[in-house]
């Protein structure tokens, strides 16, 4: 099969382009603060092993309405591509082992991904 090749245009609009990764936990009532601090370190330190990781940052919820649920930490992962998140990212054994240590802890997840514009 011929790979149709890529003008130097359409490699400039894909480096423009960025999805978003949005990822907002809301932590069970009995997640103690020391395993949150745990889990949130083992977040922040993805980047450092999966170089698919275009971007990364996290806050803790500030908004004065109430309208947050009870999540409190936000997530913001940048990758270039679908490809990058759902063959590397996802399946990658430190996202999986990060997802499996979260499990007891966690209450809800609220995941949103788009193409920033």
């Amino acid at each position: 099969m011929v790979e149709p090749e890529v003008t130097s245009e359409e490699m400039k609009k894909e480096e423009k382009e960025l999805l978003r990764h949005m990822v907002i936990f809301k932590f069970k009532d009995d997640a103690s603060e020391e395993a949150v601090a745990r889990l949130n370190d083992s977040f922040n330190d993805l980047p450092n092993h999966i170089p698919v990781i275009k971007d990364f940052e996290w806050g803790l919820n500030d908004s004065p309405e109430s309208f947050d649920q009870d999540f409190t930490h936000c997530y913001m992962i940048t990758f270039h591509s679908e490809k990058d998140r759902d063959s590397v990212y996802t399946p990658h054994p430190k996202h999986q082992e990060f997802v499996a240590s979260l499990q007891p802890h966690l209450g809800k997840v609220f995941v949103v991904d788009y193409w920033a514009k």
